[in-house]
């Protein structure tokens, strides 16, 4: 989003967070893509937050950041107030997720816009990615809640979310046993 305000709250340096030696990545296969986009969708009846960053498959360098808050469609406006609240009231987000937020269809379409202007897709190529390939961590995003998303907003799944690279496979593939997923939070 343009809103300084929304900028300001949900934007921070990544390449701070993602201390990757480039040098090593000179030992690596080279790959058919340029770029990940990283996705990590929110929300478990609908999907109410759509982040996505570009990431330089070579250098690992964060070049871009998409993130929208996304208006459900099906649910009731108490069980939205309560889910909101319950997800983003303790940080603080809950007035901006109101605020922002837009139906399914509007993000996809800025998505879209900002992946053209990335010149990672565009409708004249089939609809399908060029130079990029989303990344997740499991396959609960891509082949199950945007499909279902999809469905519940009345659109047809776009080509470009058909294949992604997960990144618990490819640990399994490595290490020959399954991530695990403990997280302590603290408050």
């Amino acid at each position: 989003m343009d809103d300084p305000a929304h900028l300001e709250k949900f934007s921070h340096d990544c390449s701070r967070d993602l201390q990757v030696n480039a040098a090593d990545a000179e030992h690596k296969c080279s790959q058919e893509i340029d770029f990940f986009l990283v996705l990590d969708l929110e929300g478990k009846v609908e999907i109410l937050e759509f982040p996505v960053l570009i990431i330089d498959a070579k250098t690992l360098a964060v070049i871009d950041f998409f993130h929208r808050f996304v208006k459900p469609t099906k649910m009731s406006e108490q069980a939205i107030n309560k889910y909101i609240e319950g997800k983003y009231g303790k940080f603080g987000v809950d007035r901006v997720w109101h605020d922002t937020a837009l139906p399914f269809k509007e993000v996809l379409q800025q998505f879209e816009a900002w992946l053209t202007q990335h010149h990672l897709w565009g409708k004249d190529l089939g609809g399908c990615l060029t130079r990029a390939a989303f990344v997740t961590c499991g396959n609960w995003d891509l082949k199950t809640k945007v499909p279902q998303q999809c469905k519940v907003s009345g659109i047809k799944l776009p080509p470009y979310f058909r294949e992604w690279i997960n990144l618990k496979d490819i640990y399994l593939n490595f290490y020959g046993r399954e991530v695990l997923t403990r997280f302590t939070i603290y408050y």
